[in-house]
Parts: C-alpha cells; sequence; structure tokens
C-alpha cells in the first residue's frame, strides 16, 4: 500500500488548497468563480476505452472553433466553467488550459470515471482493482496533477447508469468517498435515477463522508420530487439540462424548490457540449447559441416569475462557490475516520 496511506501520513500531504477552488490555471478563492456553470462540456469523444486517451481530433482546429463561444460566453457575464468530460471520453487539461488562458474564463477539470453505456469507458483498474487502489489514482492525479501536466483537478467525478447500483458503481461511490476524505475535493455524480444516487449517499456515509461532499448531476428525467428528496439529505442538485424548448418547465421545477426552501441545494447548468464524428470533426450538441441558455433565456424567465436578485446570484454564484469550496466534509455518523 502506499505509503501516504501510513500511520504519518499527515505529514505528507501536500498543499490540499483548503477553502480554495481548483482551476484548470491553479486554485483561486471561491469569490474569484463569479457566475458559474456548474455541468458543461467542451469536447467528448464516445469512441470507447480502446482507444486509450488519444486525442482524436486536430486541437488547433478545435480551439479555433470553441474560442468564440467561450469568448462570448464571457461577455454575457460567465467567469466559470466546471468541464465535465472525463478520462476516456475525451478529458484534455492541456485544451482546457489554453482555452482558459485566451478566454479569461476559469475552468475545472475533473479526476475519477465514467461508468456510463454499460460500462464502456471503465478501465481495467476498475473492474479488477480495490476500491483503496482505485482511490489512490483519483488522490495521487488530485495532489500532483494529472499525467505530467501539473494540471489539478477541480472535483471528483463518477457516472453511473440504472436503476440501483450495480458493483462497480458501488465501487466507484466507495473509491471517490475514500478520495474525498484524503483531497476534499467534491463528488459529482452523473446518474439517471434518485434510487442509485440514494444508494450511493449510503455508500458515502459507511465511509465517513456528509451528503454535502455529492453533487447529482444529469437529473433531466426526475422531477421536483426527486430533486426536493435527495436536496433534503443536503447532498446539491444540478439541473444541468437548461434548453429553450423545456424552459418553462425549468421555471416551474426551480419554483417548487424555491418554495420548499431548498434552492440553496441548487445548481443550474446547460450540459452543452462538441463531440468527435466519423470524420474527427466536431459537431455541436447544443443549441444554436451555444452555452448562452441560461442568460438569454432563463435568467429573464425567472424574473418575471418573481424570483429575487438574490435568489438567481444563490442559483448561479453563491452555490457553486460553496459545492466546488475544497473541504473535507466528514459525515457525523462516524466519530473518527480511519484510513482505508
Amino acid at each position: 500500500m502506499p505509503s501516504i496511506f501510513g500511520k504519518d501520513s499527515e505529514a505528507k500531504l501536500p498543499d490540499l488548497c483548503m477553502g480554495r477552488v481548483m482551476t484548470v490555471n491553479g486554485d483561486i478563492r471561491p469569490s474569484k468563480m463569479g457566475m458559474t456553470l456548474p455541468h458543461e462540456y467542451l469536447v467528448r469523444d464516445f469512441d470507447g476505452i480502446h482507444e486509450g486517451i488519444a486525442i482524436r481530433y486536430d486541437m488547433e482546429k478545435a480551439f479555433n472553433l470553441l474560442l468564440p463561444y467561450l469568448l462570448a460566453l464571457k461577455r454575457a457575464g460567465c467567469d466559470t466553467l466546471v468541464e465535465c468530460t472525463p478520462v476516456y471520453i475525451g478529458r484534455n487539461v492541456r485544451f482546457l488550459q489554453r482555452l482558459s488562458k485566451a478566454s479569461g474564463l476559469n475552468i475545472l477539470t475533473n479526476t475519477g470515471c465514467s461508468g456510463m453505456d454499460k460500462n464502456r469507458y471503465l478501465p481495467e483498474y476498475v473492474r479488477t482493482g480495490t476500491v483503496e487502489d482505485i482511490a489512490f489514482r483519483w488522490i495521487r492525479e488530485s495532489w500532483y496533477g494529472i499525467g505530467d501536466t501539473g494540471i489539478r483537478p477541480g472535483f471528483i467525478q463518477i457516472g453511473i447508469e440504472g436503476t440501483g447500483l450495480s458493483a462497480p458503481h458501488g465501487k466507484l461511490f466507495q473509491a471517490a468517498g475514500k478520495a474525498h476524505l484524503r483531497t476534499g475535493l467534491p463528488i459529482m455524480v452523473h446518474a439517471p435515477d434518485p434510487i442509485s444516487v440514494l444508494e450511493g449517499l449510503s455508500l458515502l456515509r459507511k465511509e465517513g463522508v456528509d451528503a454535502s461532499a455529492l453533487i447529482w448531476a444529469h437529473t433531466a428525467e426526475s422531477d421536483a420530487a426527486d430533486l426536493l428528496e435527495v436536496t433534503r439529505l443536503g447532498a446539491w442538485v444540478c439541473m444541468d439540462n437548461v434548453k429553450t424548448a423545456g424552459i418553462a418547465e425549468s421555471v416551474k421545477t426551480l419554483y417548487r424548490l424555491k418554495k420548499a426552501d431548498m434552492l440553496d441545494h441548487v445548481l443550474i447548468s446547460q450540459a452543452h457540449y462538441w463531440t468527435v464524428d466519423e470524420s474527427r470533426g466536431l459537431k455541436k450538441m447544443g443549441e444554436d447559441r451555444m452555452y448562452l441558455t441560461i442568460f438569454n433565456k432563463l435568467i429573464p424567465r425567472l424574473e418575471k416569475a418573481n424570483f429575487s436578485r438574490s435568489d438567481i446570484c444563490r442559483l448561479t454564484e453563491k452555490n457553486p462557490q460553496k459545492a466546488f469550496e475544497i473541504s473535507v466534509r466528514k459525515g457525523k455518523t462516524r466519530k473518527k475516520y480511519l484510513l482505508f
């Protein structure tokens, strides 16, 4: 077992930047996040894990294509974009760093693994390794950077599918819990239904992790009642499928959450992205004005629905600052956390 798990491991910890937020350009104060989109993508590649982590598209062309969209987003008032592309589905952290510097946007990247699409993107170390081995890989990226880039992730991301947790997906939750307690990074789970999220929260509690460490994303198939059930346990929910055609429904759901006094646990985003097509070019998977639906459509509708400036600030600024702040969130059910 690596030495970081020994009795003297506390003395070996690198700078964990507690109380900060980790971007691809280093840590910042949470207040510097400003207006934030907490669940977006730039380029995703669904070709599968057999391609490893190879980048199949022309990065120079991709840079020239994407930069104008990010500059427009910056002009619209956005300050931070949380980029959720996982490893083996196109994570490209040097590319993100270049776009961040050119656009002026803070960009966060992730560590972790996705079990989506029938575990197509799960590496062998997740399939056959122990929970501790999985966690150690994510901890190492969090402490020392991804590969040889020196770029550190700002959150742990796992992806699951189906109703109820399979054994591999349970391992992802357990490993994320162990990694959180050693890094303070928040955990984002992509899950289609609340049952799996509730089971995952139970596993996190057993690891000694509080529900407030978890952000539930991909909630498009869930209604307000599902979101309320999870927020009442203390976790975050991210309404990340905001689209022009569904603005009225988004406002209705947010109104129910506001009425239940649960806006403090809600994030909003759009989950727009570009994907690599068969010719290895990039195809837009979002609306015509990529990344701008919340600014151009949702916020004006919320204002008409009597959401206050404070409510909107909470959803777009205050809540992301709290959700992505690096902080070890220990559960209250265990008196002492034992290292693995």
